[in-house]
């Protein structure tokens, strides 16, 4: 026997609704409006008039996920007025004692519907009361337990035995015709006076005393209850002698009730304090929920527990004395902000910055280290391990400091699309990762300095830290980078299951990867100090250094001389960006040795050059570029020191360097080839051309270039 399969179709079951029901789709109410051979369009419930398509498909997969909950009638002016009159309308989710009412309720109906299918009864009250033996023996029958709260002598709402009046038999068939069993539930249990018996006056004196409950000298319930009975017999004693009948003094489970029925948070605050009512009543769940890296990412700032001497020879002899105050290097003794970014996934150190206060520049250069290789940090101290962890995050967490609330910081996370959650105030838990940090980094690091201060006086004794504060920056930025890279790195964590941050890092990277950081351009427009330049034939100028491109050059023909914005970077001054019209092009330094040099770098080597000759005014190109590359050599671990400190370079800053620095010539740059005619291409000359005189027209050329490409130089 064959079997054929090739007819059958498989169809999607479609669910039928109508359009006085409700459906809630994975906590969403709709109405159902219309339908099709496709699927159902649905309307939002809360009269917006917006409505969504549902397939058939997602429906049926939907519901055999439990996600659809379908309230039949839900809009039907009947059971809408029910709903009024009743707290539930679902059997399965009443109390004990309810659920015995409705248990009588729905056995008498059911016995007295089938006695009028039968044609035995009809709904008059002598008929019902003439049949009420054969109805109880019937609907004895309906019941599952006869008498469900198990008293000896049940209440007359659940007793079977006490048969309903015909009045209220017929209103029970009415209501079940009408709603279903859901008709015969009521709030009969909110029957009854509930209000306070006490009179309102001494319900005042009572609650008078009993909030006193509330206080941080913690008074037992013993206490407050003599309490109030000390204020019930000054106030009968008053009353007395007004000539007023005495109030009755509360009971001692009256007191105990009213001090129980206070709020438990409010009380706790009161007695304990908020941090440890927070403790208790927080509730606690699984925790996050993280599988990559840079999923979420917490920045956070705390001060340095170190009052150090902040300065040093190395990093001192980088600095003018104007970057010096600017950043604080000024022989005082104070605290510091070290402002950290850790990747909760791994808990690896993405960013570490290092300022004088909580400052938006602060925030925005810990979120450059966060995406930049920060092996310049680890080479400098010559730590062990690599410190190349970096990507571009998700979601940044922060607290509510003003540095994360800057719109330089809020900016530039929008540029790169990162998403950025404030967490609630006063609540570090939320932050728990990197706060679990700083108390790490607290009791690792700073017990090698002896200008560590103390937590409180009783710790701190006679000690005197700021006599003792005798380290230096460089040891300060030393000690954390090399403890970051080699120690913490590298330390079995309890909340990766003992794997260390390095391990996670690289067992997650090479798993599900990590979202590369953005290019150069992007960066200059992101993090670039925004400037403006007005371009001449000879390009534009930023510290010294020339900018050119044909671009620039043909723009310049068709507009003239005029000023123009620039985005410049200190990271890289070897290019800039600029914008000509509505576009930003990126336009190269004419000198190709500033290419992936530093202005820090190229700011040193100026001022050293100048101070060892203070009467030369121009050097020779191959000159500066020896002295920078020496600084880079010798002052490795300065240059990472100085890489934590917040580094300002402001539009005011570049130009007070200019005009000091910068009015004349500094440093030449080389003849750029000219291209040349009938071809493409740039004509490059041999060493017979060089050796040969140059013609009149030739050397006239070149003289030209020198200008165009740079001021010209006394050897």
């Amino acid at each position: 026997m064959e079997l054929n399969f090739n007819n059958i179709s498989v169809a999607t079951a479609r669910y039928a609704f109508s359009t006085s029901d409700q459906v809630v789709i994975e906590g969403t109410a709709w109405r159902p409006h219309s339908f099709n051979e496709l699927g159902w369009v649905m309307e939002l419930s809360d009269g917006s008039g917006m409505c969504r398509e549902f397939s058939h498909e997602q429906l049926r997969r939907l519901g055999s996920m439990g996600r659809v909950r379908h309230d039949r009638g839900f809009y039907n002016p009947a059971q809408a007025g029910r709903r009024l009159t009743t707290t539930s309308t679902l059997v399965s989710s009443l109390s004990k004692k309810r659920r015995a009412q409705h248990s009588k309720r729905s056995a008498w109906v059911a016995a007295a519907n089938e006695m009028r299918r039968e044609g035995k009864l009809n709904a008059t009250d002598d008929a019902l009361k003439a049949n009420e033996a054969e109805l109880l023996q019937r609907a004895t029958k309906f019941a599952q337990n006869l008498n469900p709260m198990g008293y000896d002598n049940p209440g007359l709402s659940w007793d079977f035995a006490a048969a309903p009046s015909p009045r209220t038999l017929r209103r029970w068939m009415r209501e079940a015709a009408l709603l279903g069993e859901a008709g015969l539930i009521d709030n009969m249990c909110m029957r009854g006076n509930r209000n306070r018996r006490m009179a309102p006056e001494a319900t005042g004196i009572m609650m008078q005393e009993v909030l006193k409950y509330q206080a941080q000298e913690r008074p037992t319930k013993r206490v407050i209850f003599d309490n109030v009975e000390i204020a019930f017999g000054k106030a009968n004693q008053e009353r007395a002698e007004a000539g007023l009948p005495p109030l009755d003094t509360p009971s001692r489970e009256t007191v105990r009730r009213a001090i129980n029925a206070l709020d438990p948070f409010t009380v706790m605050v009161a007695r304990e304090g908020l941090e440890a009512a927070r403790k208790k009543f927080m509730p606690a769940g699984m925790g996050l929920n993280l599988t990559r890296l840079g999923q979420r990412i917490e920045i956070d700032e705390h001060t340095i527990d170190l009052l150090s001497l902040m300065h040093s020879s190395a990093l001192w002899n980088l600095m003018t004395e104007e970057e010096r105050l600017a950043v604080g290097l000024d022989n005082t003794k104070a605290r510091w902000v070290l402002t950290v970014a850790i990747c909760t996934t791994s808990r690896c150190i993405l960013g570490m910055v290092i300022s004088r206060g909580a400052k938006a520049t602060a925030a925005v250069q810990c979120l450059q280290m966060i995406i930049s290789d920060k092996g310049q940090w680890s080479d400098g101290v010559r730590a062990r391990g690599p410190w190349d962890m970096h990507l571009t995050p998700e979601l940044i967490v922060t607290d509510n400091g003003t540095a994360f609330k800057s719109e330089a910081f809020r900016m530039a996370c929008a540029d790169l699309g990162i998403s950025v959650e404030s967490t609630v105030a006063g609540m570090p838990q939320q932050r728990g990762r990197n706060e679990r940090f700083f108390a790490t980094l607290t009791n690792a690091v700073p017990p090698v300095s002896p200008g560590r201060t103390f937590s409180d006086i009783l710790t701190k004794g006679d000690a005197d830290p700021r006599a003792r504060a005798v380290l230096t920056f460089d040891d300060l930025a030393f000690a954390l980078v090399r403890w970051i890279v080699d120690g913490y790195h590298n330390t079995p964590h309890r909340g990766l299951d003992g794997e260390t941050p390095a391990q996670c890092w690289r067992r997650l990277s090479a798993q599900y990867g990590v979202t590369p950081p953005p290019d150069l351009r992007r960066w200059r427009l992101v993090f670039g100090e925004p400037l403006v330049r007005k371009v001449t034939k000879e390009g534009l100028t930023v510290l010294g250094v020339r900018y050119h491109s044909e671009r620039l050059a043909l723009w310049m023909n068709r507009n003239g001389e005029a000023h123009i914005d620039v985005r410049w970077h200190p990271r890289d001054i070897g290019a800039v960006e600029v914008r000509l019209g509505t576009e930003w092009f990126e336009i190269p330094a004419l000198d190709p040795m500033m290419e992936g040099k530093a202005a820090k770098t190229w700011m040193t080597a100026t001022n050293n050059l100048r101070a060892a000759h203070p009467k030369r005014k121009s050097f020779d190109r191959e000159v500066v570029l020896a002295a920078m590359e020496a600084i880079q050599d010798r002052n490795a671990t300065a240059m990472a020191a100085a890489g934590l400190l917040v580094d300002e370079w402001s539009e005011t800053r570049i130009k007070k360097i200019e005009t000091t620095m910068f009015q004349g010539s500094f440093c030449n740059a080389p003849a750029q080839p000219a291209p040349v005619d009938g071809g493409f291409g740039q004509s490059i000359p041999g060493p017979e051309d060089t050796a040969n005189p140059l013609s009149t027209s030739t050397a006239k050329q070149v003289q030209i270039q020198k200008r165009q490409s740079g001021v010209s130089f006394e050897e």
